[in-house]
């Protein structure tokens, strides 16, 4: 039956993907013959065919990591996250938002092939989603064992950590349009590198996300959770 389901979401997303991208092709085009008082209820709609396109994504994009079987291999920590931050960098600065890279440096973790860069950008992009201009987002590297990202957002009920790992949940108070796939994606990738994800509050109103992922120097064994300690900032983005 899971199977089942799997191959019928991975299908339907597949089949919708065409259509979607037709239909706001067709929308965008009228646009010239449109009367100027029309133009918001075209942006609107154009809007919700783009959402649309974001939600069929999602199941496809779970579909697709649910049915590669892949093996952990050796990642530099580092070096990913470097040039993670890079790209997203220009993002951050467009909405004053800092990226600060802390902690000595972390080494070599085991990973699926993709899943660091996959997990460090759904976790960024939902920590920029939710941060104030004039505020930063702190990378925390603890040698061996996690990476911390934490945010200076409004934060999340314990409730609300409990369940946001529930594909398509949502909470009540979301003020932005995600499908509600990003986190389950975040932990299927650390689940299949042997590894864990947690939510947990940050210092003052933010979110914290923990990812420990087991260190090549251990070998197969898993790896020890790591320190509290956030140490001092580093700035490589921009300062606020």
């Amino acid at each position: 039956m899971l199977k089942a389901q799997q191959a019928f979401a991975s299908e339907a997303s597949h089949q919708l993907k065409t259509p979607l991208t037709g239909l706001r092709l067709r929308l965008e085009n009228f646009e010239p013959y449109l009367d100027a008082r029309a133009h918001p209820s075209l942006e609107e709609a154009v809007g919700e065919v783009e959402r649309l396109g974001r939600m069929v994504q999602g199941p496809l994009a779970l579909a697709r990591l649910e049915n590669t079987a892949t093996t952990p291999e050796p990642v530099d920590m580092d070096t990913v996250l470097t040039d993670r931050v890079a790209i997203w960098e220009p993002l951050a600065a467009e909405q004053y938002v800092a990226l600060d890279i802390t902690g000595p440096p972390t080494g070599q973790v085991w990973a699926i092939p993709g899943a660091l860069e996959q997990i460090i950008d759904n976790l960024l992009a939902n920590a920029l989603r939710v941060s104030p201009p004039g505020t930063s987002i702190t990378l925390h590297r603890i040698p061996g064992t996690e990476l911390h990202i934490v945010d200076q957002g409004p934060g999340m009920s314990a409730a609300d950590r409990e369940r946001v790992f529930d594909r398509f949940w949502r909470s009540s108070d979301s003020h932005h349009d995600g499908t509600g796939l990003g986190l389950p994606i975040v932990r299927h990738l650390v689940d299949a590198s042997g590894g864990a994800v947690t939510l947990r509050p940050g210092p003052g109103t933010g979110l914290a996300a923990r990812i420990r992922l087991r260190p090549v120097a251990a070998g197969p064994r898993a790896a020890r959770a790591g320190g509290e300690d956030f140490g001092s900032r580093r700035s490589i983005g921009m300062g606020i």
